[in-house]
């Protein structure tokens, strides 16, 4: 809902930071978190990273920590909230392009992204949407690049009093992770990772070394699913797939 963002575009950092109050952290580090994985994701996928996509921008908030762990890297963002781009250019002007999202075609041509990441994005999206962008994503994407979509846990306690205290979420509806896994490969995507993170508050940050060892408990507060782009199949084809998630492409689970 367009509305809904641009209500909350000039107030989203402050909220943010209220609402995440209870992890002693600041959204900065979670923005960060999320770029961080990001980087190892294209270190373990093999991707050769020239252009990133950010999938959902928002205020821009992953701007700094992807210029900051992918440098000389072209950066997009793109988000359907007008007001809320016109807050990330002001705030990360030279950074990188953002571009308004018309909600079904992206502003981009075919093969310009090596990745793409959409953090805490689909869970606004409704559900029968969600093939359909996230072929619109692969489109953009090279083959053999990579989408990583980071959603909220919601087995986690601390994620679900966060989610449900929080304005800007009141509509939104939590994604499992398999839920996640089962849309990418309804898409068309190779499903090469999925992890849990996020464990340990601020107050037990000196454990966090151990969260690599934990990704697969399912008691993270957020999660990550990686899809990868097998083939470029033409325009009629994906429009075919949108009508008819279940044809067959060739890619195997």
């Amino acid at each position: 809902d367009v509305a809904e963002f641009d209500k909350f575009a000039d107030e989203y950092h402050n909220l943010h930071q209220e609402n995440i109050r209870i992890t002693g952290e600041k959204p900065e580090y979670f923005a960060e978190y999320k770029i961080c994985d990001l980087k190892r994701v294209a270190k373990i996928v093999g991707v050769d990273v020239n252009n990133i996509l950010d999938f959902g921008t928002g205020v821009g908030n992953n701007f700094p920590f992807l210029a900051k762990h992918f440098p000389r890297t072209g950066l997009f963002g793109t988000d359907v909230s007008e007001k809320s781009l016109t807050l990330a250019k002001e705030r990360f002007d030279g950074f990188g392009e953002f571009s308004l999202f018309d909600g079904k075609t992206l502003p981009y041509p075919e093969g310009q992204f090596d990745l793409a990441l959409a953090t805490c994005v689909f869970h606004h999206i409704p559900a029968e949407e969600h093939i359909q962008l996230i072929q619109e994503v692969s489109r953009s994407l090279r083959s053999g690049g990579a989408f990583m979509i980071y959603e909220h846990n919601p087995i986690n306690p601390m994620t679900l009093h966060a989610v449900n205290t929080c304005p800007f979420d009141e509509n939104a509806v939590l994604l499992k992770r398999c839920q996640v896994r089962n849309v990418l490969r309804e898409a068309g995507m190779e499903v090469v990772m999925q992890e849990y993170r996020v464990y340990f508050p601020a107050f037990l940050k000196l454990l966090r070394p151990l969260e690599k060892y934990l990704a697969w408990l399912p008691l993270g507060a957020q999660h990550f699913v990686v899809g990868k782009k097998l083939w470029n199949f033409p325009s009629s084809f994906l429009l075919q797939r949108r009508e008819n998630p279940t044809l067959d492409t060739g890619t195997t689970e």
